[in-house]
């Protein structure tokens, strides 16, 4: 190869330029990665890398604030935990004073007794609206926190996967709740059914009619047609047939899903006569509807007919209106009125149309869905249920008060029935039907029987309050393990991020130390190279 030497073209300078130029970048970004403590400085850094790593980023993000709503859950629920604790105290104190009044031995002034008793109910009330566990208060809820953490195939199950849920919704301890208020004490929530003579004999036997097998169907307020499957197998007696039936009861009510937990919570239990003739069904606390349906054995034994398969049990007396199913040309608006524990005045409007009322049995589960929405202590306890297979009524029932105002419909179908009452606010030529019921006495210590009623409820009540805070002590060990998780989900993110973005500071100085010396080489032979053309002048000194 023939070297020219030329001066109007520097190959080697020009070739050190670009080496320079190119240590100099090299080193401009080890001393960026150096001084930043980052190996994407930007995007041009690692572009794929920096999206994980922003993705990571931003879960952190959604788990700090999530471990965040989790301590602020569990402070809540350490707040109704305390209250619980004191409603638990003020409990003791009236289970003292009913047990001192039920005392046949008592010779002091029971209203004395009874005046300090209603004082603690009061004060039931007030503490567990305090801490937003009474009927309709700030936390009868589900009270679902979102942490963060989930996985799914969709939003959806992110979301649902990454939340934690405590349902307080039946976990209520104000004094209704725990069935120290809201019903008669006298008289509970019985359905009876007094046709057997002496509870054995062809009365039984007919009734059961050689059945093996009974079903039966109640309904309440979180309950709509919980079935009850009763084994009449070798049941030759009234004792035998009441402790079948509340194997069934408790068989419904065993299970995890809203229906049956509110039928648990319900409390409904067979029991014998105290005549020893025949038995009934009883709830301290809630109305309930008893439906046999098509079962033959089971409209015997519970003395339904399949023109009127529908019994009420409400404590208080149970009102009906007549009902003619609703067509597209009509609808029909009712007002459905009740008093809450701390006194207010609650209603809800239900308005039925073809959609939802085309039949009696329709029509009570919109208005049963109307008022159990309403989320309100009064209404709740209101339930609806058909009077019977093709009886087109509508039967309201309750352990406290309430009003049923039917306003007029658009036709001459719907809801009819009850007292005259006063005139449509809007239609002044029509008339509303109306119906109202009395609400239930306070439970009583006044006397040595209604004290004996109230040690009974009283044990009942702590038996729930108990379960309340059961379920508030369990979710305050979901929000502490869920927590636990979403720390540990937090630092392995965290050194996730760190391997990808973070640069190695070992490795970076070592490169910074490189840079240094190719700069400084680089610029010396840079020198060189530009120095070298002018040898080529001394082949023009002659």
């Amino acid at each position: 190869q023939i070297v020219a030497f030329t001066i109007n073209t520097n190959i080697a300078s020009m070739q050190a330029q670009e080496y320079l130029r190119v240590t100099q970048e090299f080193q401009s970004k080890t001393i960026s990665r150096v001084t930043s403590g980052l190996r994407i400085v930007s995007s041009g850094d690692d572009a794929a890398g920096l999206a994980i790593a922003n993705g990571f980023r931003s879960d952190q993000a959604v788990l700090t604030q999530g471990i965040r709503n989790a301590n602020d859950g569990l402070a809540t629920l350490q707040t109704i935990d305390s209250g619980i604790n004191n409603i638990s105290k003020l409990l003791d104190r009236a289970r003292t004073l009913a047990t001192q009044s039920a005392s046949g031995t008592f010779n002091g002034n029971r209203e004395v007794l009874n005046s300090e008793f209603q004082s603690v109910i009061s004060e039931i009330n007030r503490q567990a609206q305090a801490i937003g566990l009474n009927q309709g208060g700030d936390f009868a809820k589900n009270l679902s926190v979102f942490i963060g953490g989930g996985r799914g195939a969709d939003n959806t199950e992110v979301i649902t996967n990454g939340s934690v849920s405590v349902d307080l919704r039946q976990s209520t301890v104000d004094a209704r709740s725990l069935g120290l208020s809201g019903y008669s004490a006298s008289s509970d929530t019985t359905y009876n059914m007094s046709v057997y003579d002496n509870g054995t004999g062809s009365d039984l036997e007919s009734a059961i009619g050689g059945a093996t097998s009974m079903t039966f169907n109640l309904s309440g307020v979180g309950f709509d047609d919980q079935a009850i499957n009763v084994n009449l197998t070798g049941v030759q007696d009234l004792k035998g047939l009441v402790e079948a039936i509340n194997a069934g009861i408790s068989s419904a009510a065993g299970g995890t899903s809203p229906g049956a937990v509110a039928l648990r919570n319900a409390n409904i239990t067979a029991q014998i006569n105290a005549d020893g003739k025949g038995f009934s069904l009883v709830s301290a606390t809630s109305a309930f509807a008893i439906e046999a349906g098509s079962d033959a054995a089971a409209q015997r034994i519970f003395g339904l007919t399949a023109a009127a398969n529908v019994k009420v049990a409400g404590g208080l007396e149970a009102r009906s209106f007549s009902f003619a199913a609703l067509t597209a040309a009509n609808t029909q608006r009712i007002t459905i009125s009740a008093i809450g524990a701390d006194g207010s005045q609650q209603s809800v409007d239900v308005t039925l149309n073809a959609g939802n009322a085309a039949t009696a049995e329709a029509a009570a589960d919109a208005i049963n869905t109307a008022l159990l929405a309403s989320n309100k202590d009064g209404l709740m306890k209101i339930v609806a249920a058909e009077a019977g297979s093709g009886s087109n009524r509508v039967v309201f029932a309750s352990t406290s008060g309430f009003k049923v105002v039917v306003h007029a419909a658009t036709a001459a179908e719907g809801i009819n029935g009850g007292t005259a009452s006063t005139q449509d606010s809007t239609t002044s030529s029509t008339v509303e039907s109306t119906i109202d019921s009395s609400g239930g006495a306070n439970l009583s210590i006044s006397t040595q029987q209604s004290a004996e009623r109230a040690v009974t409820a009283l044990a009942e009540a702590v038996k729930k309050l108990g379960e309340a805070q059961a379920v508030v002590g369990k979710g305050q060990n979901q929000f502490n393990f869920a927590v636990s998780l979403a720390a540990t989900q937090l630092t392995n993110l965290a050194a996730s991020e760190s391997r990808i973005r973070d640069a190695d500071l070992a490795f970076e100085a070592a490169n910074l130390t490189k840079a240094q010396i190719l700069t400084q080489a680089g610029v010396a032979a840079l020198a060189q190279a530009n120095a070298a053309p002018q040898a080529v002048l001394s082949l023009l000194r002659g």
